[in-house]
């Protein structure tokens, strides 16, 4: 087939659906598809390498449902469907279908078998109500357009299901296990030995970021030596976080801030840590960062919420901390770093899960469901 992915959100932009259309793309590719990935700008001087990538338009960067998100807007949205039609597709597959513009006008645009992956995990507020209830005159017709709905998880569902009920498909988000492993190679500046926690993720307010960062004095202090190391964001982000973190700055020198990070160092930070730490407070759909430390073999230290629930085991594969606060998660972690049995157990156990997730496997369950949607456009057509 030749499948054009359409997404709002693509590398260099950090997230999980820009990590899953990656891999999605790639495992699709060694499976003999080609395949376009159809996404918003990328920053100045990024390089796209892989997949077949063309970029549109200009980005509008806003906040919503607790993170920072983006539109992209701009002139071919005048001649859509001619840019689709040009690349000959068999099949379109669009990430976030219902959220403006790219995504939700390729379902008005596509001429071809249109498939949706929904990942969002969102409470109904103003905003959907307004989107999905008021605006109904676009956003109904859209949905109806769907050959198929996919959901990531069963949060993800419940959320979209809630403004547009019917049939979705549960196709989680898968993670590279040949890259993420126990043994990949640890980066040099990790390689010596201390206790360490990692955080991969945004500065967004629900990614939890300040819990972790009022958590850590604790954390050193019960567990001598400890490290923790953030990727993804750089300290200017939490500036007002960190100031008050310990008065001599001790503690801040045992914070490294190594904000954006390429993602062939990515195997070599889960590989450099003892535990990987997402403190989101919410409104997580399932957690890729879970089940890449999962396949390095790391412990993930969570909170309980739902979509991090359905990932993990508690005391199985990782660890979730039932009150969302700092000291909790402090003791969560300290009693993680301070057992290294536990540690080792866990990590192998996170591993087997992590192997069930395994892009190979989520790419052959994708390929098949949309084959059952091309099936599905051909007799609603006859």
């Amino acid at each position: 087939m030749r499948i054009g992915i359409v997404t709002e959100y693509y590398r260099p932009w950090p997230g999980g659906i820009s990590e899953h259309v990656h891999h999605e793309a790639e495992e699709l590719t060694r499976r003999g598809h080609e395949v376009v990935i159809f996404t918003g700008p990328a920053t100045p001087g990024w390089k796209d390498e892989g997949p077949d990538v063309v970029r549109l338009g200009f980005e509008y960067k806003f906040t919503s449902n607790g993170a920072l998100s983006r539109m992209v807007l701009g002139g071919y949205l005048l001649e859509y469907r001619r840019l689709l039609s040009r690349h000959t597709l068999d099949l379109v597959h669009v990430h976030a279908p219902m959220d403006p513009f790219l995504g939700l006008f390729a379902l008005y645009a596509s001429p071809c078998t249109t498939v949706g992956t929904f990942h969002a995990n969102f409470t109904p507020s103003l905003l959907w109500d307004t989107l999905f209830g008021h605006l109904g005159l676009i956003t109904g017709p859209a949905w109806r357009r769907l050959d198929g709905r996919i959901a990531v998880s069963n949060e993800a569902r419940r959320s979209i299901a809630h403004y547009f009920p019917g049939e979705y498909e549960i196709i989680p988000n898968g993670v590279d296990t040949a890259r993420f492993r126990p043994d990949a190679p640890v980066l040099s500046e990790l390689d010596d030995g201390r206790p360490t926690i990692l955080f991969v993720g945004r500065s967004d307010p629900r990614k939890g970021l300040p819990l972790l960062l009022q958590a850590f004095p604790e954390i050193r202090q019960r567990v001598p030596g400890a490290r923790l190391v953030i990727v993804g964001v750089d300290q200017e982000e939490v500036a007002e976080e960190t100031r008050g973190l310990g008065a001599d700055g001790a503690v801040a020198k045992d914070i490294t801030f190594a904000g954006y990070a390429p993602p062939e160092d990515m195997a070599g930070y889960f590989a450099g840590c003892d535990v990987f730490c997402s403190p989101a407070t919410g409104q997580e759909s399932q957690g890729i960062v879970l089940l890449e430390a999962m396949a390095a073999g790391r412990p993930p230290v969570a909170f309980a919420i739902p979509g991090y629930r359905d990932v993990v085991s508690h005391g199985v594969d990782g660890w979730l901390v039932e009150e969302i606060a700092a000291a909790p998660l402090a003791a969560g972690l300290s009693q993680m770093l301070g057992d290294p049995v536990q540690l080792a157990r866990i990590g192998e156990a996170g591993r087997k899960t992590a192997l069930r997730y395994s892009w190979p496997s989520v790419a052959e369950r994708l390929e098949a469901y949309f084959e059952r949607a091309r099936e599905h456009r051909r007799a609603n057509r006859k």
